[in-house]
């Protein structure tokens, strides 16, 4: 099998695990701070309030 071959089998098989993956509701965490899981919804509060945004990339599993 060529490398193009099989860079875009491998392409595919990934994006096609990521697009089946159930999405995890977000959990509430105790604390002083309420967070925002949208992140729409986030952008637009930061917007409102004028405070910048910290966002988190991580991994649920």
């Amino acid at each position: 099998m060529s490398r193009t071959a099989l860079l875009a089998a491998t392409m595919l098989a990934t994006t096609a695990t990521s697009l089946l993956a159930e999405k995890i509701p977000a959990q509430k965490v105790d604390g002083r701070i309420d967070w925002v899981y949208d992140y729409q919804r986030g952008r637009s509060l930061a917007k409102q309030t004028g405070k910048p945004m910290f966002v988190v990339f991580r991994c649920e599993r």
